[in-house]
């Protein structure tokens, strides 16, 4: 599911300043992907390449919540009435809200099952993203 750490690395270092925001560094076969501008973004962080380097499961949260964001994000673009996005003032990030039955639940259903088998070993991960509760 992930692309290998080595190629985002040097696809990214390859074409640095040639993306523009919203462009994708690298789409997955399923379609999911991280900007190149939420790439720089984690890699600016206090040991961010390191943790991008070793596939640290700090970064590969940060991917799966990106391609999450993307993905309803460019549905949203397609059809504004799908989901809401919105600053969370008590948590501090941005939230989505959207019909239990609609679209966006369908596509998350579909990629849910995409990460299925991929995670660390949290016990909670059942729901780690939260987007069921």
């Amino acid at each position: 599911m992930f692309p290998s750490s080595f190629s985002l690395l040097s696809l990214f270092l390859a074409m640095r300043g040639k993306y523009s925001f919203r462009e994708p560094l690298l789409i997955d076969d399923n379609g999911l992907y991280i900007t190149a501008a939420q790439m720089q973004f984690f890699l600016n962080r206090q040991e961010g390449h390191e943790k991008f380097k070793s596939g640290d499961q700090e970064f590969m949260h940060y991917y799966k919540n990106c391609c999450l964001y993307n993905l309803i994000y460019d549905m949203m673009e397609n059809n504004p009435d799908c989901g809401k996005m919105y600053w969370d003032e008590q948590k501090e990030s941005v939230g989505i809200s959207f019909p239990v039955k609609g679209e966006v639940s369908q596509a998350l259903s579909h990629v849910s099952i995409q990460f299925e088998g991929e995670e660390d070993e949290d016990e909670d991960y059942e729901d780690s993203f939260g987007l069921w509760q």
